[in-house]
This record gives C-alpha cells, structure tokens and sequence, in this order.
C-alpha cells in the first residue's frame, strides 16, 4: 500500500472501491464496449475523479475488500450506478446480474429484499425515472419504510 492511500480519507477509498465494482459489472461479460467506457467516464466523474484517475482506475482495477458506507442513501446510490453500468450495452447478462448481486450482499442488503431492489431499479433505469425518486420507492415497497 501507497503511503499515501495509508492516509486517504474512508469516503474516498469507498468511492474507488464503488468504482472497481462499476468496472468489474463492466468486464463481467468479457467486452467493454464504448457505450460501457463513456458510461464509466460519466460516472467516474459523477463520483469526483478527473479524467487521469479514472483512465488509471480502469487499468489497475483489481479486487480488493471491500468497506460498504454505512449510509443506506449511498449504498442505493451505487446500486443504482451498478445496474445503470449493466444495462449500459442494451442487454442484461446472468454474469453482470450474478455479479451485481454479489455486491448488493456485500453492501449490507438483506438477501430477500435484493430481487426486488434489482428490478426496481432495473425497470426505473429504463423508464428514465430519478433516482431520488426510486430511492423514496425503494424505502415504502421494499423495505415499507414511511
């Protein structure tokens, strides 16, 4: 470890790790595609990195462990950047959705709740729905939290 990486502050070691996830969706299906490249781009600009960072995150993404935020708003948020990198190429593939899963487990979502999650998400992603607006959907149906 980077002395430096010793000293970089939790959020930000969460944002990196959320965007190896976004990478790792990415390569699940063996082929990152342009629409796929543009949508880490976008992304990786949502989450605060410059274009030099991001270009690195790609190449030296590799799978380390993982520390979920503890916020239940931000986990939704990177599930809902996870499912918008699966459905960047058109198609949903079983290893993207495999993978996805696998993450939502790792970020703290009860393993019932997680179907539901994903085709929440899924069908909001495709209907251009907000994601504050899923997130209030996602508190009432799912977890019915008022």
């Amino acid at each position: 470890m980077d002395i430096i990486e010793h000293f970089e502050h939790h959020s930000r070691k969460q944002d990196k790790e959320h965007f190896g996830h976004l990478i790792q969706i990415a390569l699940a299906d063996g082929i990152v595609d342009a629409t796929e490249t543009e949508m880490l781009q976008k992304l990786g600009r949502k989450i605060g990195f410059t274009e030099d960072e991001i270009l690195d995150l790609i190449e030296t993404s590799k799978k380390d462990s993982y520390a979920p935020s503890t916020e239940l708003s931000k986990r939704f948020e990177q599930m809902y950047d996870l499912v918008k990198m699966v459905l960047a190429d058109g198609k949903i593939d079983n290893a993207e959705m495999r993978l996805t899963t696998s993450f939502a487990i790792k970020s703290g979502f009860n393993e019932n709740e997680i179907p539901g999650l994903l085709n929440l998400l899924i069908d909001g992603i495709k209907n251009n729905e907000d994601e504050d607006d899923l997130f209030i959907i996602y508190k009432k149906k799912i977890m019915k939290i008022k």
